[in-house]
């Protein structure tokens, strides 16, 4: 077997990308090795989805999912923004966004105001309460962070915890280029 992947390694040579060439049992075999290596992406992706997706006592006020807490605190850093703005910073539907917002009003912590100009734009605003939520939810966030990195050095060095995270932007990257290609 000339073109199998035995190893993740064997990708670093490019006699091994020629996948139209590779036999049927070429490629179960290769499958099978950078599936094992994909499954960890996998794992990662969902159980992060339902971390951002629990509910949270970011402030004792009210509980949020990570998605609500940072669309908040996107609205107070930038009092004014628009749903349509807020989708596409977080690379979102506006549809999405909407429903997210609408959440975030019912909790009285958003208030949106109508463009003057433009009776289907809408100005969102922080309320009084939606700050204290905000600040209280950064608090969490920058100690949660420390926390994780803290945990992270006792396995790794601090030099692997930032490649993690630049792969990760880059990975980002290749999404968002795959997703603006459809």
């Amino acid at each position: 077997m000339e073109n199998e992947i035995k190893h993740f390694t064997d990708l670093n040579s490019s006699k091994y990308w020629d996948v139209e060439g590779m036999t049927q049992e070429e490629l179960y075999r290769s499958f099978q090795v950078l599936d094992e290596k994909m499954n960890i992406i996998y794992q990662f992706v969902l159980g992060y989805n339902d971390y951002i997706n629990m509910r949270h006592n970011y402030t004792s006020e009210v509980e949020l999912t990570m998605l609500e807490a940072h669309l908040l605190t996107n609205i107070c850093d930038h009092p004014g923004s628009t749903v349509t703005s807020l989708a596409a910073a977080w690379g979102r539907s506006v549809s999405a966004t909407s429903q997210t917002v609408r959440r975030l009003m019912a909790k009285d912590l958003v208030t949106r105001e109508n463009a003057p100009d433009n009776g289907k734009v809408f100005y969102l605003h922080p309320t009084e309460k939606g700050l204290r939520a905000s600040d209280q939810h950064k608090r969490y966030d920058v100690e949660d962070t420390i926390k994780t990195v803290k945990r992270l050095l006792k396995e790794m060095p601090f030099q692997e915890v930032e490649t993690m995270f630049h792969s990760l932007e880059r990975y980002v990257s290749l999404l968002q280029e795959g997703s603006r290609k459809k």
